[in-house]
């Protein structure tokens, strides 16, 4: 077996055959979105058994209303899971980014996680870290410090479950799926990392396998697949973040207030609540007035998006979606 510790010293020996050669989890960061599915579809592709993929999702929530999210991104990813017979990991910071943002003279809140698929939540106590006041939104911004919602949520979240899980007390690979082709920024990661829960006792590495993939190689491998998209992807989003999520343009804005006005309506009671709009200068509503709403939704795919995800995972006639190649962004990068 090659070691990980020896992987991240060797960059000549490929990542994937380090893998074949180990029996150490992998866990993907599964988000729902292209992306995550794609990485989840090239290890398959690669032969690796499918119960050393664990797939671990973050309710961004924090199993509060559903706010930020789409509200079919859960189901959606339970079943990919079950489609392909993968283990589903949830793990939440309680209350989520609405809880952070109202965050007063106190800690960030507590974290949950699951040892086994549909198992009961651990809690990890954040009472002895450090407080502060947030009454923030995140920012627009690469800077995660000040766009800490994908901390926050998501990054801390995956980083303290894995440090707890008793499954990857040893050795360990996270998948994320960043690709160098989305932004500058990402342009610079390396593909292979020490992961932060790494310790002199668990060797643990993160790996981005579609850090050189183009956008046309992520859908591609969906295709040969024939796996059904999440629903963002099929009423013309290009990325599938979060649904409010901050990088979304104009016009994605636009769409979300004939889609989901209620969701408008919340942001903008926070912004008088908090004295802080999501977006510099100008409140949501007026944000929302500047753009024009994408063409017209399919009545199905806004109930499939907007409710419990119940469409087949697998297809026999699989079609590009709308937001395959589209221009609007959605979501960070």
């Amino acid at each position: 077996m090659v070691s990980l510790t020896k992987q991240l010293a060797d960059s000549t020996i490929p990542m994937m055959a380090a893998i074949r050669c180990g029996t150490q989890p992998i866990v993907v960061a599964f988000s729902g979105g292209k992306d995550s599915v794609a990485m989840v579809l090239y290890l398959l592709e690669q032969g690796i058994d499918p119960s050393r993929i664990h797939l671990h999702h973050h309710d961004v929530d924090g199993r509060g209303p559903k706010l930020f999210d789409w509200e079919c991104t859960e189901s959606y990813c339970r079943a990919f899971a079950d489609a392909f017979g993968l283990s589903l990991f949830v793990s939440y910071r309680q209350g989520g980014i609405l809880r952070e943002i109202y965050r007063l003279n106190e800690p960030r809140q507590d974290i949950y996680y699951q040892e086994v698929p549909d198992g009961s939540f651990l809690r990890i106590d954040a009472s002895a870290r450090a407080i502060n006041t947030r009454l923030k939104f995140p920012a627009v911004s690469g800077n995660l410090s000040i766009r800490w919602c994908s901390s926050t949520v998501k990054i801390d979240v995956l980083a303290a479950a894995i440090r707890r899980h008793p499954a990857y007390s040893r050795d360990v690979v996270v998948l994320t799926g960043e690709r160098r082709e989305e932004s500058k920024v990402r342009s610079g990661y390396k593909a292979i990392d020490r992961y932060s829960a790494a310790t002199k006792k668990r060797r643990a590495v993160l790996w981005r396998p579609l850090l050189g993939w183009s956008s046309a190689d992520v859908w591609a491998i969906l295709a040969r697949w024939k796996v059904q998209p999440h629903p963002a992807y099929m009423l013309g989003w290009t990325r599938c973040s979060c649904q409010l999520c901050i990088f979304g343009s104009v016009n994605i804005w636009a769409t979300l207030q004939l889609m989901a006005p209620h969701k408008i309506e919340a942001i903008a009671r926070i912004e008088q609540e908090i004295g802080f709009t999501l977006f510099p200068g100008t409140t949501i509503k007026d944000y929302v007035s500047r753009g024009v709403a994408l063409p017209a939704q399919s009545a199905y795919w806004v109930q499939q998006a907007t409710g419990s995800f119940t469409a087949p995972v697998r297809l026999d006639d699989w079609r590009w979606p709308p937001g395959a190649f589209g221009k609007e962004s959605a979501g960070a990068s």
